[in-house]
């Protein structure tokens, strides 16, 4: 009776483990700038010839890519756990700096994120936030993980 018990309990932990992996990469292949994956441990300190500034923060590192208009954060374990920009030749999400917030919050939702308010969304382990000007025009786009 332990037997079928147990191969339960392992192929549940294996679903498990591969669900975690899928959302890994659908929040990635949603990602567009410069090749940055979020949870990835790729130890970016340079982009396009621009070299990084480091700073602590709270539960990190944050590398910042001024010219790129760039900020990769990174957890305590060398992952990144947070990418911002205001690039906008970048996208996360399908969303980029420079378009109007309704289109905006119209792609957060198509990208099945929870809306936790007009500029904040939530989905598969991350938050999108939308940076807005007074002109209701995305100028910056964070996503992070949530711990």
């Amino acid at each position: 009776m332990t037997g079928p018990r147990y191969s339960l309990l392992f192929l549940t932990l294996c679903l498990a483990g591969c669900l975690a992996h899928h959302a890994r990469s659908d929040v990635s292949s949603q990602i567009k700038v410069f090749g940055v994956e979020m949870y990835s441990g790729v130890d970016y300190r340079q982009i396009g010839g621009i070299k990084a500034t480091e700073e602590p923060c709270l539960k990190g590192y944050e590398r910042s890519f001024d010219a790129l208009d760039l900020a990769i954060g990174y957890s305590f374990d060398g992952k990144i756990r947070r990418i911002s920009t205001r690039n906008p030749a970048t996208s996360l999400f399908g969303i980029y700096p420079g378009m109007s917030l309704a289109e905006g919050q119209r792609l957060a939702r198509e990208a099945d994120l929870a809306t936790l308010s007009p500029f904040r969304y939530r989905g598969k382990g991350i938050t999108l936030t939308l940076l807005v000007d007074g002109e209701d025009r995305v100028f910056g786009i964070t996503v992070e993980v949530i711990d």
